[in-house]
């Protein structure tokens, strides 16, 4: 199951995760950018996150009710952790990302009129509501309450 859920969530969809979600919040801190990849690849949180509404509830109202979304979180957390880091990495030495005591957006790229397929624009399709889910809460708040084991 790891090989299939590595070859489906590869450093190419999440070079491409993580500069659109940058290109909306310009700066991350490195930890924060580490629990971007466990949401937005994982098909059944995206299609929950395209009915999310970010007005009527706020993160621990979605946790509590959507429990068993976030069941696996840990689980893709660890799994994607290495993609995460090779797609930074990546990122880094294109220039599209700065990396130092944070994660500074840099990129130049446009992705208007270009076609990456369904996956990617479900995905860039629900940033705006991942990003309002997480808004509120610190780096460390979510770690906690998505029971992140390191």
């Amino acid at each position: 199951m790891k090989e299939i859920y590595y070859t489906y969530n590869n450093e190419a969809i999440a070079s491409c995760v993580f500069l659109s979600v940058m290109k909306e919040i310009q700066t991350w801190d490195i930890a924060r950018s580490c629990l971007i990849l466990p949401f937005l690849l994982d098909d059944k949180t995206v299609k929950w996150l395209k009915n999310y509404d970010p007005s009527e509830y706020g993160i621990y109202e979605v946790f509590k009710s959507r429990e068993r979304l976030f069941m696996s979180f840990n689980k893709r957390y660890l799994a994607l952790l290495p993609v995460s880091i090779n797609a930074l990495l990546l990122l880094s030495k294109s220039q599209q990302i700065s990396i130092g005591k944070d994660i500074r957006y840099s990129s130049k790229l446009e992705f208007i009129g270009v076609d990456f397929g369904e996956r990617f624009v479900a995905i860039q399709e629900v940033i705006p509501n991942f990003l309002a889910l997480i808004e509120n809460l610190s780096t460390v708040s979510l770690y906690q309450l998505l029971k992140v084991q390191l």
